[in-house]
């Protein structure tokens, strides 16, 4: 937990921040919440904390600080997979606090109730197998991930190159309708009557 003169500290320096200075880095900022949005909606449900995962995503950009299309692409994958993690985690405790919730409170105290729970119940709408298989698949990938990451980091820098922002958005695959396409003109959008 930040101190009281660590939190001040961080306004303090915080308030001296003038944001990008060059067009470039005014260009880069200004795209990232559209970006980062865009893949929000694809991956956060409805009932989620689209913020949350936001901040966990800003997080592996700001510790990963990813200059390339391919950096970028598996700094993403880390965090959806992060967060699908969470996702099967919060799934795997609401099952068994209804499994125990459900069960004779005569069969033995909460650490008893526990462990007949983690073998699941007949009316158990996602077996306890199946939420730890999407669990290590999610692990796989993000340690995947992670692994190139760090590898495509690692090679030698041949030409110092600014972070990558795609002009286009990524993370839809869906074309949305009235919206024109990169380098699609504006007219092909109006019909002829």
């Amino acid at each position: 937990m930040s101190s009281d003169k660590q939190i001040q500290t961080s306004k303090t320096n915080g308030a001296l921040s003038r944001g990008p200075v060059t067009a470039p880095g005014k260009r880069n900022s200004a795209r990232n919440s559209l970006r980062h949005g865009l893949l929000a909606q694809t991956v956060v449900l409805k009932e989620e904390a689209e913020d949350r995962f936001l901040d966990l995503l800003a997080g592996y950009m700001d510790e990963y600080n990813p200059r390339t299309a391919s950096q970028v692409s598996l700094v993403e994958t880390m965090a959806v997979a992060r967060w699908r993690q969470l996702r099967v985690w919060g799934a795997q405790k609401t099952e068994m606090d209804r499994d125990m919730a459900n069960q004779d409170p005569s069969v033995g105290p909460p650490s008893v109730r526990a462990l007949l729970a983690l073998r699941g119940s007949p009316e158990c709408v996602c077996p306890p197998d199946v939420l730890l298989r999407y669990e290590i698949a999610f692990d796989r990938q993000f340690s995947r991930a992670l692994t190139r990451l760090l590898a495509l980091q690692s090679l030698p820098v041949v030409r110092q190159t600014a972070p990558y922002h795609p002009e286009s958005p990524v993370g839809q695959t869906w074309k949305e309708e009235n919206i024109p396409l990169r380098n699609e003109p504006q007219e092909s959008l109006k019909t002829n009557d």
